[in-house]
């Protein structure tokens, strides 16, 4: 018989309501890219041509060959998922505050998931230029954040199975990190959408052009970038672009071959740790199908909004696993 840890004291409401919040967030990080991505041209007409002319919006309808979703609807759709689930996360910060001495969830994490919706909205108004790679960054990085705290705080009020504690043992460490791995290639990855650098490597092969010359590199990188663009209002890129693209490659192929390793050990220590591993392995799974074939197929926009939400899944999988290895304490 599998031994079960109890879950907090919580209220029905609250429980209702970090259910609501994750799938609202999860909701509004899909939306903040189909917009990004729609914005910077993805799926434009004129398709490669049209990429970086800021605010190219495709009005051709699903039949003739545009988008799923129109840019005015996304944004509607993004603006009332936002303002609810901050009403969402308000609701969930009182009442873990208000069940503090019952022992409830805990405030500090919904209190962080607060302070990140002040800051992510402060941020938006302040920064809203397309142009500086490190607000995007901020932004993605921000809203998996909070995705995956709400996830967590989901997943600790629930009744969990106890792993074997030499099995957690070994595979614990490796799942911490497996969190930096994922949450680095994100960054990575935020980072070659925010320098409009994703058409820049257009075959699966790579770039033949791209020139790892420390010059480029600290470019590409340069934390207080800020792109320009020319006469005609389109971004402008330069050598470095590539370079951060393979950069973001390099890093998938690192994550893949972590990832699919750490799968595979906590499907070896069994328990509760299989069901872990082979979700982590399903979900990176998925997110490599869908990072190949939107290269293949030139970067439709809505391959890479599924990559984007991919990469969400991916990060919920490495927190599901080390859930499953911190179990919660007794009373």
């Amino acid at each position: 018989m599998t031994e079960l840890t109890p879950r907090p004291a919580v209220s029905p409401g609250f429980t209702l309501l970090v259910s609501l919040s994750t799938l609202l967030v999860f909701v509004v990080v899909v939306l903040s890219a189909y917009i990004r991505l729609g914005d910077a041209g993805l799926g434009c007409a004129d398709w490669p041509a049209c990429f970086g002319q800021i605010g190219v919006h495709d009005n051709r309808s699903l039949a003739e060959g545009g988008p799923l979703l129109p840019p005015s609807a996304a944004r509607t759709f993004h603006r009332v998922a936002a303002t609810l689930f901050g009403f969402f996360v308000l609701g969930i910060a009182f009442l873990a505050i208000r069940q503090r001495k019952r022992g409830g969830p805990g405030v500090e994490l919904p209190l962080i998931v607060l302070g990140l919706t002040v800051f992510l909205s402060v941020l938006g108004v302040v920064t809203p230029s397309p142009l500086i790679p490190l607000v995007t960054t901020g932004n993605v990085l921000g809203g998996m954040a909070m995705l995956a705290l709400l996830w967590w705080i989901g997943l600790r009020i629930q009744p969990q199975s106890v792993p074997d504690s030499a099995a957690a043992a070994r595979v614990k460490p490796w799942a911490r990190l497996a969190l930096v791995v994922v949450a680095a290639q994100i960054a990575l990855g935020a980072w070659t959408s925010g320098s409009f650098a994703g058409p820049s490597c257009a075959q699966l092969s790579g770039c033949a052009d791209a020139n790892f010359s420390a010059q480029n590199l600290a470019r590409g990188f340069e934390p207080t970038r800020r792109l320009e663009r020319d006469a005609q209002g389109k971004v402008i890129t330069d050598a470095s672009t590539p370079v951060v693209h393979l950069t973001h490659r390099f890093g998938a192929l690192f994550t893949l071959l972590y990832l699919g390793w750490l799968g595979f050990k906590a499907r070896v220590a069994g328990g509760p740790l299989h069901a872990g591993g082979n979700i982590l392995l399903a979900m990176l799974a998925l997110q490599i199908v869908f990072g190949l074939a939107g290269i293949a197929a030139e970067l439709p926009l809505l391959l890479v909004t599924a990559h984007n939400a991919g990469a969400a899944l991916l990060l919920l999988a490495v927190v599901n696993l080390n859930h499953r290895l911190t179990p919660n304490k007794q009373p």
